[in-house]
């Protein structure tokens, strides 16, 4: 949504910290939907988990846009707390369907992710200008449909060639109370890895919320602004290639995590004094965001021994750090609405970058949780 913010904004008449409030409004949910995914997906299982929060997913981008600002919120509410739920479920789905290559798949993973919204980026505002913003938005729908059908394919091929893989309602409830979870709430390690894909998403969630606006105040014309968020999402794609090419070189991921973090404070740093590299910096921030929160997917299933860990710990660190990262839009728009300009808001966030830096040493440590 970040590239048609400005048109978005004089639409509904959105104030700087309405914008902050619609930036904030998806981490809770985030957070919830990621606390919920371990006892849903306890209770009915991984896959239909998956088949029933796509669904939901497709129903949430497809409703927020044509109404009014109610809709708006509560669309994106809807979508927020499926996107939290599914991205809760990744890092167990990998476990238990590729445990034996789970760098590899969760950057296909990340990679198809990235590219797909880098492309996104890059398609909403042409379809904007010539459709209007809310058809640019909503018709992303019915990919959230074409991959509920995919799921469903898939499952229903799973039962029918391997059942013992597919196990039924009544099987799960009846096995449910046999688990043992560890307590992840009380392993510093886990708070380590909350702590670091927290900061990191305060930072994304920000840029996502206000990358064109701090471009277009730096002197950037809508047209060059509206680039940054693609230049942000398109070096997705490149990290998450680098990290997959280092992992499978046995490059340290401590190494790999404080690079990341760096990149993430050179590129705020750099943004704030040299703003006439804005395209760089973005480029820059899109690069270290990405190849940190690729390594904390992978975290998930590479600290782990078992696929119900590996989901309670992707539950907890994701729905303790997206609560984090849930003040970032809204207290940047605040700073930015009370100093009327962003140098405070990106000192702000340079601060918080340079902290991240050893929960990149500490969460990327390869020791296993649990």
């Amino acid at each position: 949504m970040g590239s048609i913010v400005p048109m978005l904004s004089d639409d509904f008449g959105l104030s700087a910290a309405q914008i902050g409030y619609l930036g904030a409004m998806p981490m809770p949910l985030f957070a919830f939907g990621s606390l919920m995914a371990a006892v849903l997906a306890r209770k009915f299982g991984l896959e239909r988990m998956m088949i029933g929060m796509t669904l939901l997913l497709a129903l949430g981008v497809a409703i927020r846009n044509w109404f009014g600002v109610i809709e708006l919120y509560v669309g994106t509410l809807i979508l927020s707390f499926a996107i939290g739920m599914l991205n809760a479920l990744t890092a167990p789905f990998i476990k238990q369907y590729a445990p034996n290559n789970i760098a590899l798949a969760t950057g296909v993973f990340s990679l198809s992710m990235s590219t797909l919204a880098g492309f996104g980026a890059w398609m909403v505002v042409p379809f904007a200008k010539t459709f209007g913003w809310q058809f640019a938005m909503s018709s992303w729908a019915i990919f959230g449909v074409i991959a509920a059908w995919i799921w469903w394919l898939i499952y229903r091929h799973n039962r029918m060639v391997n059942p013992k893989l597919m196990p039924t309602l009544s099987s799960i409830k009846s096995t449910a109370h046999l688990e043992k979870p560890i307590n992840l709430w009380r392993k510093k390690a886990a708070w380590q890895m909350a702590v670091l894909l927290g900061l990191q998403s305060f930072l994304f969630y920000s840029l996502a919320s206000f990358l064109p606006s701090i471009g277009m105040a730096f002197g950037a014309t809508l047209d060059e602004a509206i680039r940054l968020p693609f230049v942000f999402q398109v070096m997705a794609p490149l990290a998450i290639l680098w990290l997959t090419w280092l992992s499978r070189r046995g490059t340290s991921f401590q190494i790999i995590s404080v690079a990341g973090c760096l990149m993430n404070a050179l590129g705020i740093s750099g943004l704030l004094m040299m703003p006439s590299l804005m395209l760089l910096w973005s480029a820059l921030m899109g690069f270290g965001c990405a190849l940190v929160f690729t390594l904390c997917l992978m975290m998930f299933s590479l600290r782990t021994t078992s696929t119900e860990t590996a989901r309670d710990l992707s539950s907890m660190v994701q729905a303790v750090g997206y609560s984090i990262a849930m003040f970032g839009p809204l207290m940047i728009g605040k700073l930015y609405q009370w100093q009327g300009d962003w140098q405070l808001p990106l000192m702000v966030l340079v601060v918080l970058m340079i902290i991240n830096i050893p929960f990149g040493l500490w969460a990327a440590n390869e020791t296993k949780i649990g």
